[in-house]
């Protein structure tokens, strides 16, 4: 007997294990499995101000988050996060680049860095629209 279960404070544990199968389904498909990395932006403490959190597969890498705290904002630090995962990228063989944002982050920092607009969907979340980009790397 299986019971559904809401719950607002899953363990780790529950997470990963929907995390896990999920990958290893997809696995089955595609044949790989995309590896998990990050880049940080630290001060001499080791304290994080920004990032990024990517997903590395084989033809492409996939931008899960970029983020620099406000004040360290538009001072060149997202450029240097973004050419370091996309070096990265290049440094495995990727021949593209991916990244998904809202219509109120940061579109027009992507296709600064040769990105483009390959496709939306409007009103998705709060009247809101997720935009989706992608770069050739080589």
């Amino acid at each position: 007997m299986y019971t559904v279960v809401v719950d607002y404070a899953p363990l780790d544990a529950d997470n990963a294990a929907l995390r896990e199968g999920i990958v290893a389904s997809n696995e089955k498909i595609i044949g790989e499995r995309d590896k998990p990395f990050s880049i940080f932006l630290k001060n001499d403490l080791g304290k994080v101000f920004g990032g990024i959190q990517a997903f590395l597969g084989t033809e492409s890498i996939y931008i899960d988050m970029l983020w620099v705290e406000e004040p360290l904002q538009r001072q060149g630090y997202g450029t240097k996060l973004l050419h370091s995962a996309e070096k990265e990228a290049i440094h495995h063989g990727c021949l593209f680049s991916l990244v998904d944002t809202w219509d109120f982050q940061a579109e027009e920092f992507y296709i600064k860095h040769g990105y483009e607009r390959i496709g939306e969907l409007k009103n998705y979340w709060l009247g809101h629209t997720k935009i989706f980009l992608r770069k050739k790397l080589r």
